[in-house]
């Protein structure tokens, strides 16, 4: 099963795949889980690849080539490698 590791801290996804808790877990505040706010903007460093393609919400952040929305993650598919600030 997928991992999402940030800062020595690492979480399984379960089969279901729901991503959303575990990137809660980990201490990433999935305010409105619609890719409106931005509140969970996160720093991919390894795996990117492993993730859904950005989506339209995403889009509008005008977010970096390794930046993401965590509550936009929705299949990840392989383990990730993450950074994250409280902005």
């Amino acid at each position: 099963m997928p991992k999402i590791k940030m800062k020595g801290k690492e979480v399984t996804i379960p089969k279901d795949g729901n991503s959303s808790s575990k990137f809660e877990e980990l201490g990433i505040a999935l305010s409105c889980c619609g890719g409106i706010c931005g509140t969970c903007k996160i720093k991919v460093l390894k795996g990117i690849e492993n993730i859904n393609p950005k989506t339209e919400e995403e889009m509008e952040f005008q977010l970096e080539k390794n930046e993401r929305l965590a509550c936009q993650c929705h299949k990840i598919k392989g383990d990730i490698e993450i950074d994250y600030e409280e902005w």
